[in-house]
């Protein structure tokens, strides 16, 4: 184990060095594209670039967690935990699987301009930045470079009106939520006199909650209710996801929520775990109203784009489920349930990506009758997604349901779990008439799929995320353990935080 003293120059550059190295690169990206950027030759320069960004400051990520590197001294602005470097872990594997299904996608589509690879690359260290913040600070600055990247990728496609009209809702909703954040952080800094997370949570330990640090932790709840798209903040998610770019869509559904979540379960079990009594009531709310109304509406979408959209609503309720806790094994829940929901998600709409053209936002059942007779490889894969989202059994989405139901049940709570199940139950509806259709409805014509091929890079993508979806379904025993180990290991500050 190596030990960082986090208050000098040196120390804070090697906490930060994944983030510092795809930022940096970020920049030498974007240096090359305003010289190269006219061709689709060029944009394929730069998304290998960036890729190989991707990599060096996965490469980076891997060496802080291998060692063990944790940091001196408590009031730090940054995590050194392996919660940290998973949800980092996440990111990038967003991220680069982005770069992956788009390298095809963008020639194909004719999107040529070249901010998209420097924007993904930036919004993923925002991504960083916020899932591993221990500063208020630090986190709304992760926060707002991840955001205001990903509203120009959702309005990337210029000539698609749908694109236009999600890149300006995700906007205005966005800096809504930014104000409620920054609202929320204003008062709890009021209330404890520190933005530091930790150093918030001993201040607020032992003693009522106060007015001004309830109503901190209530506009906390509803800024982080609309970037994680939970009922009743999810208004802007169907038609962002949908008018998005489908490469951009799978990166908004995985990296954006995945680091979400992972600064909500800090702020709540570091700064808040003496106020769980307030907080869990409205969590568990929040779950329930996401679980119930993500899955009944998502039974009446025709589009395929748009039933996933509303499934992420869905799968952000199964995840605030996990956050009820407020316990380490609560916090293993959330991370693991995250690494199988990208993993998953990323697959899925990377393969409906290349199912329908213009954005994708048409493909429904009758587009996909009949694939598995001519293109039993896609059929397979978007089959695997179908399981694993529905929690079926073999698949990874099954492990990660058992692995909340198991945290909820140890905390003697037992209705959100059978709400969990039957809201799977009820996912059944809208995830296997996909598989049905595929394998069970006749083409519309011989050569239907004909014109359907995958890119190398988006097939080599796909494949091995279904894959680990497949492994991780019948061999989960190692990423349980890392899961626990992370989520045991939250704080480095030695605060205690509730659970066993």
């Amino acid at each position: 184990m190596t030990r960082l003293d986090l208050s000098t120059p040196l120390g804070l550059t090697l906490a930060l060095l994944p983030e510092i190295v795809l930022s940096a690169w970020a920049l030498v990206v974007l240096l090359v594209v305003s010289w190269r950027h006219r061709s689709a030759e060029d944009s394929r320069l730069a998304g290998w670039l960036s890729f190989a960004g991707v990599a060096v400051s996965a490469a980076a990520l891997a060496a802080l967690w291998v060692n063990g590197v944790t940091s001196d001294g408590l009031a730090q602005m940054v995590a050194l935990d392996p919660f940290r470097y998973g949800v980092a872990a996440v990111a990038l594997l967003s991220a680069g699987a982005t770069i992956l299904l788009s390298l095809g996608y963008l020639e194909r589509e004719r999107l040529l301009a070249p901010e998209y690879y420097p924007l993904v690359l930036l919004a993923t260290a925002g991504m960083m930045f916020l899932g591993g913040a221990e500063d208020l600070i630090v986190l709304f600055l992760g926060l707002e470079l991840m955001s205001v990247s990903v509203y120009v990728l959702a309005g990337f496609n210029r000539a698609n009106a749908f694109s236009a009209e999600a890149a300006l809702k995700y906007f205005l909703i966005g800096a809504f939520a930014s104000g409620f954040l920054l609202y929320g952080i204003a008062l709890v800094y009021g209330a404890t006199g520190t933005t530091n997370l930790s150093l918030g949570g001993a201040q607020l330990a032992g003693k009522p909650l106060g007015l001004m640090a309830s109503l901190g932790l209530g506009l906390l709840l509803i800024g982080f209710g609309f970037k994680v798209a939970a009922v009743p903040f999810h208004m802007w998610a169907p038609d962002v996801y949908d008018g998005s770019p489908t490469p951009v869509t799978g990166f908004m559904a995985t990296g954006v929520k995945a680091a979400a979540f992972a600064a909500l379960v800090r702020v709540l079990m570091e700064t808040f775990p003496a106020a769980a009594s307030t907080w869990q009531p409205i969590v568990a709310g929040l779950a329930i109203a996401s679980m119930v109304l993500g899955n009944l509406v998502a039974l009446t979408q025709r589009s395929i784009k748009r039933l996933l959209a509303y499934s992420s609503i869905a799968h952000a309720g199964y995840l605030l489920a996990a956050v009820w806790p407020g316990t380490p094994v609560g916090a293993g829940a959330v991370l693991l349930y995250l690494v199988a929901y990208s993993l998953t998600t990323l697959a899925a709409f990377g393969l409906l990506a290349w199912l329908g053209r213009n954005g994708e936002r048409d493909v429904t059942l009758n587009d996909i009758a009949g694939l598995a007779a001519t293109r039993p490889g896609i059929a397979f894969g978007l089959t695997v997604c179908m399981l694993s989202l529905l929690g079926f059994p073999g698949t990874f989405g099954f492990i990660g349901k058992w692995y909340i139901i198991s945290a909820l049940v140890a905390e003697g709570q037992y209705a959100l779990p059978v709400i969990v199940v039957l809201t799977s139950v009820v996912s059944a509806g809208y995830y296997l008439p996909i598989v049905m259709a595929m394998y069970m409805r006749p083409a519309p014509s011989a050569d239907r799929y004909s014109a359907v091929r995958l890119a190398p890079t988006a097939a080599g993508a796909i494949a091995v995320a279904v894959a680990a979806v497949l492994l991780f379904g019948v061999w989960p025993a190692g990423v349980l353990d890392l899961a626990g180990q992370s989520g045991r290991t939250l704080t480095q500050t030695g605060v205690p935080i509730a659970g066993p």
